[in-house]
């Protein structure tokens, strides 16, 4: 089920960095984070359509969420790329990937199951608890997608599903796995396997995607593959961005209005036959240099003292579906997809920093450091 998942002044840290490890104070330096939270916003944007029966807008021949998703995706490449290089031992690199991604999820899997699905089931509890539909629910702290609750949302104008986010989550993980392989121990050995796996991603992703349907979708660990073949290129060109270090490049203001040209040339070919995949390609170019040339920009001053405070965007995607189908039950599917955006996000913003000051800092915290220069050499 896919649904449209520098360096900082001279000012003093905030507490809230200085609780951080030396890595992720240098990472709250720049403006990938409020890419990230944009991208968010744009995925829940997007669902406010989707949820209410209404077509979400497009961009590029991807819904708009899609844009969002994908974003998240070039960052994640990069940053991700970075952490490998930066000390290439497979137990560290697996802890810190998992405590960034699980402890939230895990959370965010229980309060569903125990709390709102209780509140919302049309079952009676007892029926609710006993099901095995529930149970299987729990799936979801294992990165496996389940998507439905006994008498849960099961009358919204998109029924039945509960969270449809968290289908890119084995996608993102599959990347993590797929990271080391690829790319070795150094950047200079990764460089012609990357950009050889970008090249093989994207084609087969276009091909796949674009060009022809798969029918039925083949389904692997409860995920299309055709959504983790829609995203994955995008991954792996961050991941070019990082070997060949090529955000040094970056240009902030020359690569959005790139990206914008591009958005305008596809109107030219929008009723071309191929403007489907010409709308992908143009994206592949533009979209990874847009977010790694604005993402790589110093955010300081007061802007950089916000963004130290805390990290939002992972639970912004996390908690957003399933408020806002609670908001689309509490109306009764009457509700608008501007309305259901504009009371989601606040909503969604509290429970995001919750997530953030409670679980995903403390999680942070336990990530294993980075062995000392003369060690990495031995």
């Amino acid at each position: 089920m896919k649904l449209i998942v520098g360096v900082r002044g001279l000012e003093t840290p905030t507490l809230a960095a200085q609780s951080l490890p030396a890595a992720a104070r240098k990472r709250q330096t720049n403006l990938f984070d409020l890419l990230r939270v944009m991208a968010a916003a744009m995925v829940l944007w997007g669902h406010a359509f989707s949820l209410t029966g209404g077509q979400p807008p497009g961009w590029f021949g991807n819904a708009i969420g899609t844009i969002g998703v994908k974003i998240f995706f070039v960052i994640s490449g990069l940053l991700v790329t970075r952490s490998w290089l930066a000390d290439p031992r497979p137990w560290a690199y697996a802890m810190r990937r998992a405590l960034r991604i699980m402890p939230a999820l895990i959370l965010l899997v229980l309060i569903t199951v125990v709390v709102m699905g209780p509140l919302v089931t049309t079952l009676p509890l007892r029926d609710y608890a006993l099901s095995g539909s529930t149970r299987l629910y729990l799936w979801n702290m294992l990165l496996y997608p389940v998507y439905s609750l006994p008498g849960v949302f099961a009358g919204n104008p998109y029924p039945s599903a509960v969270n449809g986010s968290l289908w890119s989550l084995p996608a993102e993980v599959l990347m993590y796995i797929l990271t080391p392989f690829v790319i070795g121990r150094s950047a200079g050995g990764g460089r012609l396997s990357v950009a050889i796996f970008v090249a093989i991603s994207a084609a087969v992703g276009i091909y796949f995607v674009r060009i022809t349907t798969i029918a039925p979708v083949p389904v692997f660990y409860g995920t299309s593959i055709a959504s983790v073949l829609d995203v994955a290129t995008y991954f792996q060109i961050g991941a070019l961005f990082a070997v060949f270090r090529l955000e040094r490049f970056g240009r902030p203001v020359f690569s959005v209005l790139l990206l914008l040209v591009a958005a305008l040339a596809i109107q030219v070919v929008s009723k071309t036959t191929n403007a489907y995949t010409v709308a992908e390609i143009l994206l592949m170019l533009t979209l990874p240099f847009a977010v790694v040339s604005v993402g790589s920009v110093t955010a300081g001053g007061r802007l950089g003292r916000v963004l130290a405070l805390a990290d939002v965007s992972y639970g912004l995607y996390l908690y957003g579906f399933p408020i806002q189908q609670l908001i689309s039950a509490a109306s009764s599917g009457r509700i608008g997809p501007m309305a259901n955006f504009a009371i989601t996000l606040p909503l969604t913003f509290v429970c995001a920093l919750l997530s953030w000051k409670t679980v995903e800092q403390t999680a942070l915290r336990l990530k294993p450091g980075r062995p000392s220069v003369g060690r990495a050499k031995a």
